[in-house]
């Protein structure tokens, strides 16, 4: 990996300026220069990068999964109003022209119960003068009706989840209709990847909601369980998505420092692996959190992350003069797969120092740091 210079990732992070997250997979990877987009035509099946050039050639049934995955990454975007600046009027077309019944309530529960976590009223007002329009022009009975948003406004935890589960039911229902020979598992595995990237995004933005809804949807997403358990284990370790429903009801306010919170999330994953006897996973985390620390690395945006390899370990070590602490790396990483007691006693004593050294880092230092990091 070539590391940037601070200059040139300030004139990076100034051309690709991330007010919305983008898929990587919509960036050319053919490029010297990152962030080109590229165009999808759908006659031809292809793709082509808008800069160097490169054309990709996909088959038929891998060019639908491709715009299938796409099309539900944005279109279902966690956090994301499904009747995004519609009007009442245009939400009412939809349901007569567009959506089924089932989809299309399906659709005004996310969107209600999602204006209810963000307390935006309007939203909610517009949705639940929209129904009435629908009960009275189509001379539906209001009993259901009534009882179903008496059930969203009621002080009930539980209704928070109706936003993951619709969620993740549409998403796997479009998944499936593009590829129904592909085994569903591939299918979601990958969209679970893509709602981990989105989750570092979103956490970085300071969107807690957000975050908490990939959290959910992820658990319920039909994967491997060994990667359920990983996503399960690994958003359970954020300080960000404690007491996420509690703090609703009780109207607290949602912002948090995503730098600290950061740190405190790997430092908190380092001891859950720890205490599992993965040595090695537990090392990374607290590797993560002592170089966010220092302003080399970050969950997002993807320029400030530094590749995790023993050299840079070796670098960073030597930049805060602490050869303690790649010993204890080293040991740690080496001991690893053949003798796990000794590797997760080097990983402990690692883990330790790096806990002892994160309050001794002043801001400053750690800009004197980062500059240091950058330079070859």
């Amino acid at each position: 990996m070539n590391y940037t210079t601070p200059e040139q990732e300030t004139q990076l992070t100034e051309e690709w300026t991330f007010n919305v997250w983008t898929n990587a997979g919509d960036w050319c990877n053919k490029c010297d220069k990152d962030k080109n987009k590229l165009v999808f035509d759908d006659q031809t099946k292809t793709t082509q990068c808008s800069q160097c050039g490169h054309v990709e050639a996909y088959e038929e049934i891998d060019w639908r999964i491709l715009q299938a995955e796409r099309y539900v990454t944005y279109r279902y975007m966690p956090g994301k109003y499904f009747f995004k600046d519609h009007t009442m009027e245009e939400i009412f077309g939809k349901y007569l022209r567009e959506l089924n019944h089932n989809d299309w309530s399906s659709w005004l529960i996310h969107d209600y119960v999602l204006a209810k976590i963000k307390t935006d009223k309007p939203t909610q007002d517009k949705l639940r003068e929209t129904a009435k329009q629908i009960i009275n022009k189509m001379h539906y009975d209001n009993k259901p009706w009534k009882t179903l948003f008496e059930k969203m406004d009621a002080p009930d935890p539980d209704m928070f989840y109706q936003v993951p589960h619709i969620l993740y039911e549409q998403a796997q229902k479009k998944l499936q209709e593009a590829a129904p020979k592909e085994k569903p598992q591939n299918l979601m595995q990958r969209y679970a990847k893509t709602l981990n990237n989105i989750y570092g995004y979103s956490r970085w933005k300071g969107d807690r909601i957000t975050c908490w809804i990939i959290s959910e949807i992820i658990q319920v997403c039909d994967i491997e369980s060994y990667s359920t358990e990983f996503y399960t284990k690994y958003f359970s370790c954020d300080p960000i998505l404690e007491n996420f429903q509690a703090d609703l009801l009780a109207g607290k306010p949602h912002a948090f420092d995503p730098d600290d919170t950061y740190i405190q999330w790997e430092l908190r994953v380092a001891d859950n692996y720890l205490a599992q006897s993965n040595a090695m996973i537990s090392v990374w985390a607290a590797y993560y959190a002592l170089a966010a620390k220092l302003g080399i690395h970050a969950l997002w945006p993807p320029t400030k992350t530094l590749s995790f390899d023993i050299k840079t370990v070796k670098k960073v070590t030597k930049l805060i003069n602490d050869p303690e602490l790649f010993i204890f790396y080293d040991m740690a990483t080496d001991l690893n797969s053949i003798d796990s007691p000794k590797a997760c006693g080097y990983a402990k004593q690692f883990i330790q120092k790096v806990k002892e050294i994160l309050p001794k880092i002043p801001s400053k230092e750690a800009e004197l740091t980062k500059t240091a990091a950058y330079i070859k």
